[in-house]
């Protein structure tokens, strides 16, 4: 891998540093493969001294990727609020993935390096790399628990919806990975799975963990962020789970405020205790994320005036008319549904009697639907926006 020169770095950030905006910094850390991989990077407003660095791993099932770029990097929609109130350093780390014909063995490597590259540069950032922490969200926590392991530094691992043992692992229960992905990421053996999974690589002491997931999840089954933690325990850590009840798959959402809200003040304080963040509490923050999902709420004393319109959900339009009337039109179709409010939600019956639940949020602007039929995707949301 070659490691983009660190004089590059310094000249494109040191702008950033000496401001008190909001600071995103979006650059390539190093090349893989014939690949650019990208990092992103939120610095906080205001630091006194040096800062820890929290390095997040996304998910995605390990798809994306094609043969000209890897997938971005991302990060999760806790940062604003470990950024901004707490002053840690938030990392967005990519990975080539199947679309880059790549491996899992691939991807770890592109994360060393791309860890690697931060270090050298850490001193641009203001960063303390002898406080660092790690993370992921579905697939990104299979890699993201891998990585926590590789480095003394690390003194937290966060894991959302987590698959952690690729070896015990019944499909019917976690069907991802399946078979098909296995194969193509390099996993098609016992022995490579192992090798991929944290469950058995954790190092002695592992660092202090927090392992976030839905009771409902239909891809990665919660027992297995309980045996994990059970095995972080056996291996001297301390370890702490976190179930959500009617949660599929998604603990790190703002469109569920509650599971969000808990999780974030969760992260929040296992990042004061293991960073050691000196004057810092869960009070602003708990008020900053009252106000930021204050709109995500339904709307209470739901009445017909406030959904009459246009809802537009990718190729899916509803349309909402006076006296309980509606259409939906998808794919050059139109059907005919009838709808009626009732506690504060809205119930459509179209007319192959199928019938679905939607809410309206205090925004006015989305009306999301909770899908209640579909086995797979149960509990989930989708957004439909006002036209």
């Amino acid at each position: 891998m070659k490691v983009i020169k660190q004089t590059l770095l310094i000249l494109n950030c040191c702008f950033f540093l000496n401001t008190t905006a909001q600071k995103i910094i979006d650059t390539i850390a190093v090349k893989a493969g014939g690949y650019d991989i990208p990092i992103r990077i939120k610095l906080p407003k205001k630091t006194i001294g040096k800062s820890p660095v929290y390095f997040f791993v996304h998910g995605g099932g390990w798809n994306g990727g094609d043969q000209k770029e890897v997938p971005p990097a991302t990060i999760s929609g806790d940062a604003n609020f470990l950024v901004n109130e707490l002053g840690v350093i938030y990392v967005g780390l990519a990975y080539r993935c199947k679309g880059n014909n790549a491996t899992f063995a691939d991807a770890i490597n592109d994360l060393e390096a791309s860890v690697q590259w931060f270090f050298d540069n850490a001193d641009a950032f203001n960063a303390d790399i002898t406080r660092i922490g790690f993370g992921g969200a579905s697939a990104g926590s299979t890699l993201s628990a891998v990585m926590a392991q590789k480095y003394p530094n690390c003194k937290v691992y966060i894991g959302a919806e987590g698959m952690y043992n690729l070896v015990d692992h019944d499909e019917k229960q976690s069907p991802f990975p399946n078979s098909e992905a296995r194969k193509i990421y390099g996993l098609d053996t016992k022995e490579k799975s192992k090798i991929a999974s944290a469950f058995y690589n954790l190092k002695e002491n592992p660092p202090t963990s927090l392992l976030l997931h839905g009771k409902e999840d239909r891809l990665c089954h919660f027992t297995q962020s309980i045996k994990f933690a059970d095995k972080i325990r056996e291996a001297g850590g301390k370890a702490k789970v976190i179930l959500y009840d009617s949660i599929n798959h998604t603990c790190l959402a703002a469109i569920y405020p509650d599971v969000f809200k808990k999780s974030v003040l969760e992260i929040a304080a296992l990042f004061i205790e293991e960073f050691q963040l000196k004057n810092k509490n869960l009070d602003t923050i708990k008020l900053a994320l009252d106000k930021q999902l204050e709109n995500q709420y339904p709307l209470i004393n739901l009445t017909e005036d406030k959904i009459i319109g246009s809802w537009k959900f990718k190729n899916e339009l509803l349309i909402f008319k006076e006296n309980g009337k509606g259409e939906q039109k998808m794919n050059m179709n139109t059907i005919e549904f009838v709808y009626k409010i009732e506690n504060d939600s809205i119930k459509i019956t179209s007319n192959n009697q199928d019938v679905r639940l939607f809410f309206l949020r205090k925004s006015k602007n989305i009306m999301y639907e909770l899908l209640t039929q579909n086995k797979e995707n149960k509990h989930r949301q989708l957004n439909f926006l006002k036209q």
